[in-house]
């Protein structure tokens, strides 16, 4: 996978699909179209969560299209081992936001995001690059 990939979380994901190319994600049409998108299970499963029943099967056909990055046992050490930094450091963050970070950097991608969370996660998932929607 290239150096110029993208990983939108779920912010990025609902942010299009609500407002399309008019709104601050609409630059992901253009990454879609350059193939510079890669997805992760936590994201995908987090858009099935809130997306409506009759939505579901096609979303998920439409993500399922896309490269994953996938995890190892090796990645899911490095997030449990990043959990545990930010839980003595005092610091709360979600595991799924933890899970696309290490899944991110596992695809040598960029983590588009609006969720300020990515910030203290970056303090133990050294190297972890973001693009903030805005």
């Amino acid at each position: 996978m290239t150096a110029d990939l993208v990983l939108p979380d779920t912010s990025v994901w609902v942010e299009y699909l609500r407002l399309g190319d008019r709104g601050r994600a609409g630059d992901l049409r253009g990454l879609l179209g350059e193939s510079r998108v890669v997805t992760c299970a936590p994201v995908v499963a987090e858009l099935l969560a809130g997306a409506r029943p009759p939505d579901q099967d096609l979303l998920s056909s439409l993500l399922g299209g896309l490269p994953w990055a996938d995890l190892d046992r090796a990645a899911w050490r490095r997030i449990g081992q990043a959990a545990g930094e930010l839980r003595r450091a005092g610091r709360s963050v979600a595991l799924t936001d933890i899970t696309i970070a290490v899944a991110a950097q596992w695809a040598a991608a960029t983590v588009w995001t609006a969720d300020t969370d990515f910030e203290r996660v970056r303090q133990v998932v050294h190297g972890l690059r973001l693009r903030p929607l805005g």
